[in-house]
């Protein structure tokens, strides 16, 4: 019986297009090898572009089957974009009206272009947040948020991966 439920569930998983993040499909239109652009920076908090387009090309060049590439003119596609907002707020307060943790959201924009004729192969919005604590010591603080967009950062790029891959 067990070995009959367990048939019964692959056969399941591979007819419903089921693959594990990553894997299935690829990125659209064949694409083998791209550029990645350094992002524009919209908002008023400084070196998150430099954050992020690191990440970004990070995580695209350690996946199996995509190489990125430092000339656009050698890339088959050009990613690009830009972070349209960060802002740090106020998530909860002590019983004393004082800040007890902050939370701090990126939102970004890309798009994806065939290198040779500019067709938008792929175009979206994506946005994280973290918490983090708050720290009476001001370098304390300035360390909690730095901490928290690192990780937004690493987030966004290995979502806006699984986007492009997945054709979400």
């Amino acid at each position: 019986m067990l070995r009959l439920l367990v048939l019964g569930l692959v056969l399941l998983m591979s007819g419903c297009g089921y693959h594990p993040l990553g894997r299935g499909g690829s990125l659209p239109e064949g694409v083998e090898s791209v550029h990645i652009a350094l992002f524009t920076n919209r908002s008023l908090e400084p070196f998150l572009e430099d954050h992020l387009t690191r990440d970004v090309i990070e995580e695209f060049s350690r996946r199996e089957g995509l190489r990125v590439v430092e000339d656009p003119t050698a890339a088959d596609a050009r990613l690009e974009g830009e972070i349209l907002a960060f802002r740090a707020e106020a998530l909860s307060y002590d019983p004393n009206d004082r800040i007890g943790q902050f939370r701090a959201t990126l939102t970004i924009a890309a798009v994806l272009r065939r290198s040779d004729s500019g067709l938008v192969l792929w175009k979206g919005q994506l946005s994280w947040a973290e918490k983090y604590p708050i720290a009476t010591d001001k370098s304390v603080q300035e360390d909690n948020e730095q901490a928290a967009i690192r990780v937004i950062s690493r987030r966004l790029a290995e979502n806006l991966y699984f986007r492009l891959h997945d054709h979400f």
